[in-house]
């Protein structure tokens, strides 16, 4: 939903969305495809932990399935036209746009609570692990502060 709101043009051609759609699930397939490549050719003799490779593996295929499926939807619908007045009126509808965005909002909020929460549970266990959380939360705020400022100057 939300690279569908990041790949929008409105009152444009909805055919230049639908291509940026295939680019985004092309670079979407080529990360998962990049972490397939790590578990074959990294994980195997590195020490890693059951749990970790596991988790090499399931988050690469998802990832790889997740673009597959997006580019598949992309390049189908570009090549039926006519699907694309239904899905071009679900995009551009006022209420769903606001509901979208209000949604990553909160989503976005609770995420940055859950960590700071996280972060406070987990001094006791390892101070590497609030690190990484920490730096996590400062990059959204940095990514929040720059969003904001290139969309004043943009709208």
């Amino acid at each position: 939903m939300i690279l569908k709101r990041m790949t929008q043009n409105a009152g444009e051609d909805y055919s230049k969305s639908l291509r940026q759609r295939s680019w985004a699930a092309l670079a979407i397939l080529a990360i998962g495809l990049t972490g397939l490549g790590c578990y074959l050719w990294l994980v195997p003799g590195s020490g890693l932990s059951d749990h970790a490779q596991g988790f090499y593996l399931g988050g690469a295929c998802g990832i790889t399935a997740g673009g597959l499926g997006l580019l598949i939807r992309s390049q189908w619908m570009l090549r039926h036209p006519e699907k694309w007045r239904k899905a071009r009126i679900q995009e551009t509808d006022e209420r769903n746009q606001r509901i979208t965005a209000q949604a990553a909002q909160m989503a976005g909020v609770g995420v940055f609570f859950l960590q700071a929460l996280a972060a406070f549970l987990l001094v006791a266990v390892d101070r590497r692990l609030v690190t990484v959380l920490l730096c996590s939360m400062a990059a959204y705020v940095l990514l929040f502060l720059g969003a904001q400022f290139g969309l004043s100057r943009k709208l």
